[in-house]
């Protein structure tokens, strides 16, 4: 059994994939994608993250594929000859929704405390003092998306004593928060999340759902964290909301252009805080880990777990 690698990071090497891999798939061969004697043919798993267009498909014997992030539109969105018959799965580690969930209770706190005040300030060298109107316990939360990163981190935030409660397309139920469900429920949930946390999937209808419009829906004063991508938001309309006062903060670590450009609004916009796509990384080990106890599960007949959609695109 062979498992092909692309790489996501140019420091990691073939020795660093067989390495990790040994430890839990010791009779599994590891190759790169671009090694000039791969048999295509004897290749029954791949772990990629950009690959070349038309190179899936053209692995005959393919059984899965492993995204190396949660998401996967680079892959079907990139790569045109996708074979849809071979199951695509997103990677789905503990360690990266642990991560997820603790930068949005920071970026939460960084809200409340209205730490970028502080943060502009000391690049001035300005002692200036302000005021601290909210606290945990008198915040509610908005979870839009409530998959697996969704969940933990609504699970999370409720611990800490935020007041939590969650949209998403389809109906959901959970004790510790009230949950919405589909277009028609969310104006209403708009209009009590004073921050508003996207973690939604990259589908043609959460394109651009964060817009003037709806952020306009936000309690006034209210902040908003995105996590999930890019696209779900409209820069420029979020700029005019940030403008008018109405949305006190932007906590982005995603972007429609990454890297996000150097001549953009966005890096000196005094209530704008950027990340750089650094929310939930994964180590190679963690993913590792992840992807070799699916294909052993696989292997002794069980489904897999966390594959991706093609009707629901997600």
């Amino acid at each position: 059994m062979f498992l092909v690698a692309k790489p996501e990071y140019s420091t990691q090497t073939l020795a660093d994939y067989q390495q990790q891999f040994s430890a839990h798939l010791p009779d599994v061969k590891v190759k790169m994608w671009n090694d000039p004697t791969l048999n295509p043919e004897l290749i029954r798993y791949a772990m990629v993250c950009l690959p070349e267009p038309g190179f899936l498909a053209s692995l005959p014997n393919l059984k899965a594929v492993f995204s190396t992030g949660a998401g996967v539109e680079h892959i079907t969105r990139g790569d045109p000859h996708y074979p849809w018959s071979v199951p695509l799965v997103r990677m789905h580690t503990h360690e990266a929704t642990q991560q997820m969930a603790e930068h949005v209770l920071m970026c939460s706190m960084m809200s409340i405390r209205r730490y970028p005040i502080a943060m502009r300030a000391q690049q001035h060298n300005t002692w200036q003092d302000y005021e601290i109107p909210r606290s945990i316990a008198n915040t509610t939360i908005g979870i839009m998306g409530l998959g697996n990163f969704g969940l933990h981190t609504a699970q999370q935030l409720h611990r800490s004593g935020f007041n939590v409660i969650g949209w998403s397309r389809s109906r959901h139920e959970h004790d510790f928060m009230e949950c919405y469900a589909g277009p028609d429920e969310l104006p209403r949930f708009l209009q009590q999340s004073q921050i508003l946390v996207c973690l939604l999937p990259r589908t043609d209808a959460t394109h651009h759902i964060l817009n003037q419009q709806s952020l306009s829906l936000l309690p006034a004063g209210a902040s908003v964290i995105n996590v999930g991508r890019g696209a779900h938001i409209k820069t420029d309309e979020l700029r005019d909301v940030l403008d008018s006062q109405h949305l006190r903060y932007a906590f982005l670590d995603v972007f429609e252009q990454e890297p996000l450009a150097a001549d953009s609004w966005l890096w000196q916009h005094p209530s704008v805080v950027i990340t750089p796509h650094v929310a939930a990384n994964a180590t190679l080990e963690a993913s590792i880990q992840y992807v070799s106890e699916q294909i052993r599960n696989f292997e002794a007949g069980h489904a897999l777990r966390n594959v991706y959609d093609v009707q629901q695109k997600y």
